[in-house]
């Protein structure tokens, strides 16, 4: 953690879990113009980060974040309507949580390994137009990645499941889906032909 501009004072932690900003840590992004989050990799008790909380960073204006490794969970609405471009996300994460980055402006998402879940509109509204997603995703939720730039997409053999809207609002005119995987019917757009493999 750079000493210079983030402090544990910044934030509000309980156990393993960051909870959000202080009214310090707030001010330092509204007046400071500090829209770069380094997010500490240990608590102020010597414990590993594992989890941000539901709306920990929810309409702070960040434009770029680093999340430390240990991270296994973000909460839900914890990035929502930031200006973030891009995000690498944690090699411990499995869950990402409803409407965890929704409304940025990210053009660029890298996931770790272990990314098993990703919930209803968790990055809906941004700018992305291609991802790589992790061989362990099980599930894509509704709206997940409603109204992005897509124009094709490449889905995992571990995925179980694309509920409704997930890509709709996108320019995927055509798509491979596993027989195997459980799709909502409205999961596209009404041009896109869906090819089951």
């Amino acid at each position: 953690m750079d000493q210079n501009i983030w402090e544990y004072d910044d934030f509000i932690f309980k156990g393993d879990e960051l909870k959000g900003m202080t009214a310090k840590g707030k001010d330092k992004v509204k007046t400071g113009g500090q829209t770069d989050l380094v997010i500490p990799a240990v608590t102020p008790d010597g414990l590993p980060l594992k989890k941000i909380a539901d709306n920990a960073f929810y309409r702070r204006g960040l434009t770029s974040v680093i999340i430390p490794d240990t991270v296994e969970s973000i909460g839900y609405d914890a990035f929502g309507v930031c200006k973030l471009k891009e995000v690498k996300l944690p090699e411990a994460l499995v869950n990402i949580e409803g409407f965890a980055f929704y409304r940025n402006k990210l053009t660029k998402v890298e996931f770790g390994s272990k990314v098993k879940r990703i919930e209803p509109s968790a990055f809906a509204m941004n700018e992305l137009s291609e991802i790589a997603l992790p061989e362990t995703l099980e599930y894509i939720g509704a709206s997940a990645f409603y109204k992005n730039a897509f124009e094709t997409i490449t889905f995992p053999k571990a995925l179980t499941k694309i509920d409704m809207y997930a890509f709709r609002k996108n320019n995927i005119h055509k798509v491979q889906v596993a027989n195997s995987v459980d799709l909502h019917k409205f999961a596209f757009e009404s041009f896109t032909t869906v090819e089951r493999v």
